[in-house]
């Protein structure tokens, strides 16, 4: 009795993993199933002005990571796609002798819905929620030596895809522009010290809302995916320009983030399908 028991348990335990499998490997798989993922790498020119730090440019270079997903989902009759894009930069910028150190986190996430043009051509328009934090960094200024930057916001976001294709598969190329509408930021006035704002507990006025009349930016991605085949294997390479023109004005302290960015990434498939299954030509894009 206590074998049949286990038996039993042990059958109930795995009965889920071996239908979700089932559900992978089978031709029951869904185009909404698919996720598409890249992790990019590569290098920024950056243009830094902060005049809570200085009232001059600083320019440079950096290096520069993105991980971008993208999926279909359904929501009653509705089609929509969703995108989450986490970008990094460090970035190491000089005038003359003064040197400045950044770095910078960006996470957005996306909604968008598609618009089909045609078999090969996409529209999507949607909405992003944008969050970012960072800091400048002098180590030879007198008395302000750090700037730290922390904002969030809600985002216009729009996208064109073109499908070329070819016998390895589909070029896919995309431009995504994304503009920031309504959001907060950490904003300190112009001279006040953080040693005021953490130490002497005065937050007044450090937080403010931003909007395209006091923080007019945008982000632009440009980016070509290409099929390649190497030793009987087939991959594809996804070769980006991103320009995120980030710049604000607000309590007398100008700021102004110029990163463009050029990135080499490796574009994969979250679930393995057959080779004869028609989803393996497909792409949420």
């Amino acid at each position: 009795m206590i074998k049949r028991a286990l038996i039993y348990i042990l059958a109930l335990l795995c009965a889920p993993l071996m239908l979700c499998a089932q559900h992978i490997a089978g031709d029951s798989i869904v185009p909404e199933r698919l996720v598409v993922k890249c992790s990019s790498y590569g290098v920024t020119y950056m243009n830094n002005l902060d005049t809570y730090l200085s009232g001059y440019n600083h320019t440079g270079r950096g290096l520069y990571y993105s991980h971008e997903k993208f999926r279909d989902a359904r929501t009653g009759s509705y089609r929509w796609k969703y995108q989450t894009l986490l970008t990094a930069n460090i970035g190491f910028t000089t005038l003359h002798d003064n040197t400045q150190l950044s770095g910078m986190v960006n996470y957005n996430w996306s909604g968008f819905h598609p618009f089909k043009l045609n078999s090969r051509t996409q529209l999507l328009a949607g909405a992003q929620i944008q969050l970012a934090g960072g800091a400048l960094y002098i180590p030879t200024n007198g008395n302000n030596l750090v700037s730290v930057k922390l904002r969030t916001a809600l985002a216009a976001s729009g996208a064109a895809i073109h499908h070329i294709p070819s016998k390895r598969g589909d070029y896919v190329l995309r431009c995504q522009i994304d503009i920031p509408l309504i959001g907060a930021m950490f904003a300190p006035e112009f001279g006040q010290s953080y040693y005021e704002i953490f130490g002497l507990e005065n937050y007044s006025r450090t937080i403010a809302f931003s909007h395209p009349f006091n923080s007019p930016s945008v982000r632009g991605l440009f980016s070509v995916d290409i099929p390649v085949a190497w030793r009987k294997k087939s991959a594809t390479i996804r070769l980006s320009y991103t320009a995120d023109l980030f710049q604000s004005d607000i309590n007398d302290i100008r700021t102004h983030l110029y990163n463009h960015a050029f990135t080499v990434g490796v574009v994969k498939t979250i679930y393995k399908v057959k080779k004869d299954d028609k989803i393996i030509q497909y792409s949420p894009f």
